[in-house]
């Protein structure tokens, strides 16, 4: 669905194969089921052979654009019939050309709305309201086609969604009418009217397929919250897990991710994301598990949910609006209640909350750092939560340097030699709760903190500098470069400076650091060089010049470093610093890895990253790219390692 092209080429080459696509159904996750897994198919596969095995289907109703029917809307419907649901949803293609480019356009309307004709969004919500009754009419007349006992009941009952794409006519990017506060507001009438004789007519779920980039192009930089209440359908996502992931957030339209298009076996192939409920996990005492209460809410979903347990009770107890309770006081353990939820617009979930109850948890910190001069005064609290009273704290193991008191205070004996202890143990409440403990205490390690990079024109680098800021030394801490000279140079106490103007590039200073106890580190600092342009203008009159300079902005996203390395047939953590990587971006690789965001800042991504077995080591690179269309690049090594998992 995403470009009427990309689905005409995957038609051509399904139909050209003569093969018939067999699909083993995608592995559904714990919280998933085989029905959450389907595809969306069109005009474009008309006549080719469609994939089996499927949970579920969505068949456009249009030939591109409303007003027009799918000649293969009957075939393809009856193909939608013999998933696993059972049942085929619709989408249709959505448009708002204006009356200068449509012989569609309404002249002498009266209802839903009086429109005479002109441009205006009266007008456009009664176009759109007739594209939906054309393509309502289509559906109908397909499922009674295939047989169906009531078409019409067929068609009101199955999930409706409004195709938004800049492939359409739109007012706000015609050339004759353009991106204007009217054309917004016209363009989302012709929404809005499509919403509602969907909903005169008994349809009582439809959603919106866009991306966020099409969506605000064609409506504007901000909706509100017009269309916050209807579900939303996303393309752009490569792999199923991507696509998973993607359906916990907020949508481009501020309400829920319904669904996920991601390319499957040549088709574009989705899934169903359902209500996600939080939360999903929590904690008490012995004592207090008797007054336990906690409160489920379907992400954001804002319309109201009824909830139906089917395991937990009689132990925990979920009300028809996703309060959960207990019976009484709980003995030691794990208690798992889940069920099913449904909202107002019919769309359904499951839920599963646990309730760990006497389980003492350790809180951070569980890490200490310190010098190897004031080693032997080190003292640390642990924390915890989940206990009723008083907590006692038992070392079981580790070692012998560290102690640990009764109430969770670690302290250290005499002074420590450079290295990382650790300690662990046990902890336990006046009520019976109990749990355990870990600590580990790194000694004589300096650590860089601070900025570790920075952005700048080349006119702006011969007066450049940067302090170094390190933690865990004692007294007067000495740096050694080893790497950036002389680019880059760094003295002795940490200061950052260049030998001059820089051209554009990108510069690396690296090095040692020490200090007079024996305390040990290294530093790291990047310095990305922009080029400065510079004009000189000779006025008419007076012959006179002046010189400008122009300071190029720095396109982001700017990818700057790859911390960690990528390890063949494993599957390994790394992150990547820069800045811009907002907006769902998606890293990719040469073939045969793989790479998954699992945590985006904005200036880092966390990634996980799957390399096959045998892969060649060597300097690859990631390309990043976002949703709007942006992309940057940045080098990473593959190299052979055991990785701990």
């Amino acid at each position: 669905m995403f470009t009427q092209s990309a689905k005409i080429a995957a038609a051509i080459a399904i139909v050209v194969s003569s093969v018939i696509v067999s699909v083993g159904m995608v592995t559904a996750s714990p919280t998933s089921s085989p029905t959450s897994y389907g595809y969306d198919i069109s005009f474009p596969q008309c006549g080719g052979n469609l994939p089996t095995g499927v949970g579920f289907g969505i068949v456009g109703v249009n030939y591109g654009h409303p007003f027009s029917t799918n000649p293969c809307l009957t075939t393809e419907l009856q193909w939608g019939q013999s998933t696993l649901s059972g049942q085929t949803n619709f989408y249709t293609n959505t448009d708002n050309p204006g009356p200068a480019n449509s012989a569609h356009w309404p002249s002498n309307q009266q209802t839903p709305k009086i429109c005479f004709g002109a441009n205006t969004a009266v007008c456009a919500y009664d176009y759109g309201w007739n594209a939906a009754q054309q393509s309502f009419a289509s559906a109908v007349a397909a499922e009674a086609a295939t047989g169906s006992a009531s078409a019409t009941s067929a068609a009101t009952t199955a999930h409706w969604w409004l195709d938004v794409e800049t492939g359409n006519a739109w007012q706000s990017i015609e050339t004759n009418y353009g991106p204007t506060a009217t054309s917004f507001a016209n363009d989302q009438a012709e929404v809005q009217g499509e919403l509602a004789y969907f909903a005169s007519v008994g349809v009582t779920w439809v959603g919106i397929y866009a991306t966020g980039l099409q969506w605000r192009t064609i409506m504007g930089p901000n909706t509100g919250t017009a269309f916050a209440t209807v579900p939303a359908w996303m393309p752009g996502y490569a792999t199923i897990a991507a696509a998973q992931a993607a359906c916990v957030g907020p949508s481009f339209i501020g309400g829920r991710v319904a669904m996920i298009q991601y390319p499957l076996n040549g088709l574009d192939g989705d899934y169903d994301c359902g209500l996600l409920s939080t939360p999903t996990t929590a904690t008490a005492s012995v004592v207090t598990s008797a007054t336990f209460t906690n409160q489920l809410a379907v992400y954001a979903d804002p319309v109201p949910v009824t909830y139906v347990q089917v395991v937990g009770s009689p132990s925990l107890l979920v009300s028809p609006t996703g309060l959960v309770s207990t019976s009484g006081a709980l003995p030691a353990g794990t208690y798992v209640a889940s069920g099913t939820t449904t909202d107002t617009m019919g769309n359904t979930g499951t839920f599963s909350f646990t309730l760990v109850v006497g389980i003492i948890t350790q809180n951070p910190p569980t890490t200490g750092l310190v010098s190897i001069a004031t080693s032997a005064s080190y003292a640390g609290q642990l924390v915890v939560s989940g206990s009723n009273g008083s907590t006692t704290f038992t070392k079981t193991s580790g070692a012998p340097s560290l102690l640990v008191s009764p109430t969770g205070l670690v302290t250290t004996i005499g002074t420590l030699p450079a290295g990382k202890y650790t300690l662990s143990g046990t902890t336990l409440d006046t009520s019976g709760d109990n749990g355990t403990f870990s600590f580990a205490l790194t000694v004589g390690s300096i650590l860089q903190s601070g900025a570790t990079f920075a952005t700048l024109t080349s006119d702006k680098t011969a007066t450049f500098s940067h302090q170094f800021v390190v933690t865990g030394a004692s007294g007067q801490v000495t740096y050694v470069q080893s790497v950036g000279s002389p680019s880059l140079l760094v003295s002795p106490t940490g200061l950052v400076t260049t030998s001059g103007v820089l051209p554009a590039g990108s510069y690396v200073v690296r090095g040692t650091t020490s200090d007079a106890t024996g305390d040990r580190g290294k530093f790291f600092f990047n310095v990305r060089v922009s080029a400065s342009t510079t004009t000189t203008t000779t006025l008419p009159v007076t012959g006179t010049t002046t010189t400008t300079t122009t300071v190029p902005t720095i396109v982001l996203p700017v990818a700057y470093r790859v911390v960690g390395h990528a390890v063949a047939g494993a599957t390994v953590p790394l992150s990547i610093t820069g800045l811009g990587f907002f907006g769902r971006p998606r890293v990719t690789s040469h073939p045969g890895t793989t790479a998954v965001v699992t945590k985006d800042t904005g200036k880092l991504l966390m990634l996980k990253v799957t390399v096959k077995p045998r892969s060649r080591n060597g300097i690859f690179t990631f390309t990043i790219a976002l949703s709007n269309g942006k992309f940057c690049k940045v080098r990473y090594v593959q190299r052979p390692g055991t990785v701990v998992r």
